[in-house]
């Protein structure tokens, strides 16, 4: 080893911070410190839990790196997700550096940008597993990696003390088409240069074996469109581009038409043919309203949510809400997506409308959507291709993370040098000696409420959830300014509460309680308004609790007159 590779070993200061991604599936986020030099890999939001009413989008804090972005080099993204690159629309203007990813990535995102209607010209790099970028403190390459999108990049940034390699989310599945296919040579090479550290992704360690390869997944959707008779209504998630061609590939092998229905899977679709990674024929393509002009046995309906969410777009067309597509009797409805959590009672609720309407229901299976991400076996391929020195498992929830973390213990990385980082946490790397420092940057949710970025508080939340569960109850009074006394009734109005007509009774006792309280307590001064206003609250939750066990939000107006 030279002196100069010696020297600058010794003096560099390499960091690596989750900002998300770990005890947790999407948000990724990981920030890479390369002496006075930074780099972000991947950029992604998830989307809000079910008491997150009225939320759109859940960020990751980039509050420290908007305060040291003058050191940061760009954005450098594995896929085209919105867990990998959801959240740059809102972070963007903030950050103001280029961003680096395949054709694919980029142009999603440049939809994705658009949509959400942000103008702001940026700088992007488009990168292959070809393309090798040089900067003041180490050079970053990629490598293809196999995904549910083409062209998907685990990323290698070198340094004196051995290259850091994010994985991306990923799997190993040779039966892939080219553009899917991992490159095994060049993940092999790298792992004999020598891994500093690797940050691989968890979100299926705790699943056994190996995945179901996606020729056979395709084989299994052959099959079910061949018993089809009638029409075919398909369900995907739009991001996931294996599937989806797979179910384009069968509809065509069937002669079908295919009509699209929702925003985000025409998108998609349109992106994939415009790049060549689907090939099908302007007069394959039908707009959903000239359904009627074919026979119903050539027809494919394809159809995803407006965020890519399958189990909505289904949900919509068993209600009868898509004027376009009615269930019709011998229909054949195929769901070809593994439903997230929230929405597994929806999906139950909805096959079995979906039989009483008399379509032919093919339920989710492992047998038509292969998982996107790697399992066990395959975890300890990636493991022992790149030998790591040092490994933290991200993209999972803790469980997942554990288990990755026991993984990599199997194959051979020391028990001290397993990180099980939280967000915000940063390993510290400095010659040969290393340091966790808990959390050393202070993260949190960034929570995005349409345009508003951030603004909104958990008290908000909490009220909104009051709001879906318990409603609103208003009491509105008339004072006189002159003579402080109470006119008229007091009007009541509620929300979400009671049905004013069938709870007459509990309205007038409300009415009264406030009169008799007014009576017994005159305003004297306006400063009392808010005093009155809250005792009066507090005898309303009361009275309303005991006879209802509710707890609504409650108001309470006063009007001078």
């Amino acid at each position: 080893m030279s002196n100069q590779i010696k020297k600058k070993r010794s003096s560099e200061k390499i960091r690596i911070t989750p900002l998300g991604g770990v005890e947790e599936i999407a948000k990724n986020m990981y920030l890479v410190e390369i002496n006075d030099e930074m780099f972000l890999l991947d950029s992604g939001l998830m989307f809000p839990e079910v008491e997150m009413i009225g939320i759109d989008a859940v960020i990751p804090d980039i509050s420290y790196v908007v305060k040291n972005k003058n050191k940061l080099k760009g954005i450098f993204l594995t896929n085209g997700h919105v867990s990998s690159m959801g959240a740059i629309p809102y972070i963007i203007s903030k950050l103001n550096c280029p961003i680096y990813g395949s054709k694919l990535s980029l142009e999603l995102l440049k939809s994705n940008l658009r949509q959400l209607g942000v103008k702001k010209r940026l700088k992007f790099n488009y990168v292959s597993n070809k393309s090798i970028f040089e900067f003041k403190n180490t050079k970053i390459s990629f490598f293809k990696t196999t995904y549910s999108m083409p062209d998907s990049l685990g990323i290698s940034l070198s340094t004196s003390q051995g290259s850091i390699i994010y994985t991306g989310e990923f799997k190993f599945d040779q039966s892939v088409m080219k553009a899917y296919k991992s490159d095994m040579f060049e993940i092999a090479r790298l792992g004999q240069e020598g891994v500093l550290a690797l940050l691989s992704d968890s979100a299926n360690a705790n699943t056994a074996g190996h995945n179901l390869p996606e020729q056979d997944a395709a084989l299994q959707i052959d099959s079910a469109f061949y018993k089809a008779n009638k029409r075919l209504i398909v369900t995907c998630y739009s991001s996931n581009f294996l599937t989806m061609s797979h179910i384009v590939n069968a509809a065509l092998n069937q002669n079908r038409k295919i009509a699209l229905l929702g925003s985000s899977i025409k998108n998609a679709i349109a992106i994939a043919r415009k790049l060549a990674y689907m090939k099908i024929e302007d007069e394959k393509l039908i707009n959903i309203e000239d359904l009627k002009k074919y026979p119903a046995n050539e027809i494919l309906i394809l159809s995803s949510g407006e965020q890519g969410e399958p189990i909505e777009a289904i949900r919509q067309i068993a209600d009868g809400k898509i004027a376009e597509v009615r269930i019709e009797k011998g229909d054949t409805v195929m769901v070809a997506a593994t439903p997230s959590p929230t929405m597994e009672v929806m999906l139950y609720e909805t096959l079995n409308l979906l039989v009483k309407l008399g379509a032919n229901v093919v339920a989710t299976s492992k047998k038509l959507h292969a998982s996107s991400h790697a399992t066990k076996e395959e975890l300890k391929m990636m493991l022992n291709l790149l030998s790591p020195k040092h490994f933290i498992p991200v993209q999972g929830e803790y469980r997942n993370l554990k288990k990755h973390a026991d993984l990599a213990l199997e194959t051979g990385v020391a028990a001290d040098k397993v990180h099980l980082l939280e967000k915000g946490s940063t390993l510290e790397l400095i010659a040969n000696k290393f340091n966790v420092l808990k959390k050393n940057i202070a993260v949190g949710n960034i929570l995005v409420d349409g345009k508003s970025v951030g603004s909104v508080e958990e008290f908000v939340l909490k009220d909104r959830k009051i709001l879906s569960n318990d409603g609103i109850f208003v009491a509105s009074y008339a004072i006189s300014k002159k003579t402080k006394q109470l006119l008229g009734r007091p009007c009541i109005q509620t929300k979400g509460f009671v049905y004013v007509k069938k709870s007459k009774e509990l309205i007038d006792e409300a009415e009264s309680k406030v009169v008799e309280y007014l009576e017994n307590n005159p305003i004297r001064s306006i400063r009392e308004c808010s005093t009155i206003k809250a005792e009066i609250r507090s005898m309303l939750s009361s009275l309303l609790y005991d006879n209802t066990k509710r707890r609504p939000i409650i108001v309470v107006n006063f009007s001078l007159v």
